[in-house]
C-alpha cells in the first residue's frame, strides 16, 4: 500500500508531461532471498544525464538490467514514454544499452557489429556505421578488423558507437568509460553531453566521479534505496 508521501510524489511526476521519459514505480528485487532493491520509485527526464554512483555489489547493474528489460521485474512497474513495459522484445528495441561486458560479436568487425545491431532494432539511420565509429576514434583499418583483435579500450568504443547508431531516445550505460584512457574518456563524456543536449535521456552507472560534474542528476544506491544526491 503506497504511503501518503509516495502518493504525493506520484501525483507530481504524473504532471511532468513530455519531459518524462522513464517512470519507475515501487521496484523491488531479491536474489537468493537477499533484498537488493526495495520499493524504488523514481522518474528520469529526457534532456538530462543521470548518473548512479556507489560501491560495488549494491545493485547498480541490477537496477539497469531491470529498467532496460534485460531482467524480469519481480515487483513494481516501469513505464517508457507513458506506456508500461510489457512487451520486453519491443521495449528492448527502443533502448540503447552499453554493456559493461560489451557484448560484441568477437569474430565480426566493428562495422558488422553495428550493422547487425541496427538490423535487429530495425533502425533506419541517416549515417553510415563508419561515421559512428569515427566519432569515437575507431577509424580506418580498425573498422575492418575482427573485434577480438582490438584492445579492450577500442572494443569499449565500438560498443559505444553501436549504441549511438541505434539512435534511441533512452540510453543506458554500465561503466561506459571503464576501459578508456583519460583522452578517450573525455571524448565519450562530451558525446554524452551532446546527446543530452539533443534531448536524449541518459542513465549511467559509473565509478568515474568525473561524471558527477557533467550530470544533471546524481544518485546512489544504499540499503536497497535509490537516493538523489544532486538535482
Amino acid at each position: 500500500m503506497p504511503t501518503f508521501i509516495q502518493e504525493k510524489f506520484m501525483d507530481f511526476i504524473n504532471t511532468k508531461g513530455e519531459d518524462l521519459m522513464l517512470k519507475i514505480t515501487d521496484i523491488s528485487y531479491s536474489y537468493k532471498n537477499e533484498p537488493i532493491l526495495e520499493n524504488v520509485t523514481q522518474v528520469f527526464d529526457s534532456g538530462k544525464l543521470h548518473t548512479i554512483i556507489g560501491q560495488s555489489g549494491v545493485g547498480k547493474s541490477t537496477f539497469l538490467s531491470l529498467i532496460s528489460g534485460l531482467e524480469f521485474l519481480q515487483h513494481g512497474t516501469v513505464e517508457f514514454k507513458g506506456q508500461p513495459m510489457t512487451d520486453l522484445v519491443q521495449y528492448r528495441r527502443k533502448v540503447s544499452y552499453i554493456f559493461q561486458s560489451l557484448n560484441l560479436i568477437p569474430y565480426l568487425s566493428p562495422l558488422e557489429n553495428i550493422t547487425i545491431a541496427t538490423n535487429i532494432h530495425k533502425v533506419k539511420s541517416t549515417q553510415s556505421p563508419s561515421k559512428y565509429l569515427n566519432k569515437v576514434g575507431i577509424c580506418g583499418d580498425m573498422q575492418l578488423k575482427k573485434c577480438h583483435q582490438l584492445s579492450g579500450g577500442q572494443q569499449q568504443r565500438v560498443a559505444i558507437a553501436r549504441a549511438l547508431a541505434l539512435n534511441s531516445d533512452l540510453i543506458i550505460a554500465d561503466e561506459p568509460t571503464g576501459s578508456l584512457d583519460l583522452a578517450n574518456s573525455e571524448n565519450v563524456m562530451s558525446i554524452f553531453e551532446e546527446l543530452r543536449d539533443a534531448g536524449k535521456c541518459i542513465i549511467i552507472v559509473s565509478h568515474d566521479l568525473t561524471f558527477k560534474k557533467i550530470s544533471d542528476c546524481v544518485y546512489t544506491i544504499k540499503n536497497g534505496q535509490l537516493t538523489l544526491l544532486k538535482d
